[in-house]
């Protein structure tokens, strides 16, 4: 039996940039807590960027100075974001060390591949308690929300400076680890990369506070946001997962739509080595934004191995095509296969499970930390789980690591990203 979840196949579009000095019409000027950038890189998709602080407090000067260029502030900004050409920088003072800022931004259509990076996550000395910065990352589709994948920018120089747990990073809090950092061309350690990969979102925000311990009643503390990178959505589905598993002679196909635009019709088609055909359709929802599940059996195919996918139909019959779920009926001895190998973006990992279990997939990079873990849903039989690679990984060797609900490996296997 056989199982996997899918990215959608979609065109290449150049990435859209929203850059902080010149797609904010009027500009962001100093001290401007909201700004709506139109038809950014004339691609007919705005975003408006809101900047609130609650719980007390009031934004200070670039360096702390209530009388230097007040904050928010692009064309003053001080810090370096690597690979932005502009910033805005934030200098809160909070009365509070349960005080935050929330900067939201809002797409008036749905993107995706989203990506920034945020610097000077610090703390004011090595041993200092007066600030602990802290950022939190949320993504949302209407009532959808998503997590994005945060790593380090510079994990060399200093391996311990940040902390990142999910959608959180903070500075390292322990007395004598991490400092202030310059966040300029030569110390980037307080750096992070934020991506949301194929997630569909029309939405971000990042909170910025302080992590436990920090003093009662904050210093001013400071962070910059860099360019923000995006393609804009054009599926009309957004497909969550897609699996299919063989029960007795027949094979369930399921998938799960968290998002539905102008959708028509799902086209199932089916190769048993001689070419696609269609064998069946299941009609769509239309609209919806939450998530819709979707079921199709196949009657007693014919075959050891069998693929399928759907071809989602919209209403003016523009179609795409899912990837591809593979079914086969051989694995039954244990172990893991993935391919391709190497990898770019998304492999397929096989594997045969006992039982109906919730198995989580990690990717280990060579010293044994972990980078990412996903959970997958498998039935009793051979699966095949898609595995998506975060955008910001590194090429190189990495090791994929699966376990049971039980906490034991049930394999792992080594794999390249080139």
């Amino acid at each position: 039996m056989g199982m996997t979840f899918i990215c959608l196949t979609q065109t290449t579009f150049s990435q859209i940039n929203l850059n902080w000095a010149s797609s904010f019409s009027p500009s962001w000027s100093n001290g401007d807590l909201s700004r709506t950038a139109s038809n950014i890189n004339g691609n007919s998709i705005n975003c408006t960027a809101t900047v609130t602080m609650n719980g007390g407090g009031f934004f200070t000067g670039v360096n702390g100075n209530i009388f230097g260029t007040a904050t928010p502030t692009v064309s003053s900004a001080t810090f370096t974001v690597p690979g932005a050409a502009s910033r805005i920088h934030l200098t809160p003072n909070y009365s509070s060390n349960t005080s935050y800022t929330d900067i939201v931004f809002t797409f008036s259509a749905m993107t995706t591949n989203v990506s920034f990076r945020i610097a000077d996550i610090d703390k004011n000395d090595a041993t200092s308690t007066t600030y602990y910065d802290r950022v939190t990352i949320t993504g949302s589709n209407g009532s959808t929300s998503y997590n994005p994948t945060i790593t380090k920018y510079d994990a060399v120089t200093d391996p311990n400076f940040l902390v990142i747990s999910g959608n959180t990073a903070h500075v390292n809090t322990s007395s004598g680890m991490a400092d202030n950092t310059a966040s300029d061309a030569t110390d980037q350690r307080g750096t992070i990369n934020v991506s949301f990969g194929s997630n569909v979102i029309n939405s971000i925000t990042i909170r910025y506070d302080n992590a436990p311990g920090a003093n009662s009643n904050t210093a001013a503390q400071a962070i910059a946001i860099g360019a923000v990178s995006f393609d804009q959505s054009t599926l009309p589905v957004s497909l969550s997962n897609f699996s299919g598993y063989r029960k007795d002679n027949d094979v369930l196909l399921n998938w799960t739509s968290s998002r539905e635009m102008n959708s028509a019709a799902f086209d199932i088609e089916r190769n048993t080595g001689s070419g696609w055909e269609k064998i069946g359709t299941v009609a769509a929802a239309g609209f919806s934004s939450g998530d819709k599940d979707y079921s199709y059996r196949d009657i007693r195919p014919v075959g050891n191995i069998l693929l399928y996918r759907l071809r989602l139909t919209d209403i003016d019959q523009s179609f795409k095509y899912s990837t591809i779920v593979r079914i086969s009926s051989d694995n039954k001895s244990g172990g893991i296969a993935i391919y391709p190998n190497p990898v770019r973006d998304q492999a397929a990992v096989s594997i045969y499970s006992a039982a109906q279990q919730d198995l989580s997939i990690s990717i280990a990079d060579q010293s044994g930390r972990i980078v990412q873990t996903q959970t997958r849903k498998v039935f009793a039989g051979n699966n095949t789980i898609s595995l998506q690679f975060p955008v910001t990984l590194p090429k190189g060797v990495y090791q994929v690591i699966v376990r049971e609900e039980n906490g034991q490996i049930t394999g792992s296997t080594k794999i390249l990203r080139e």
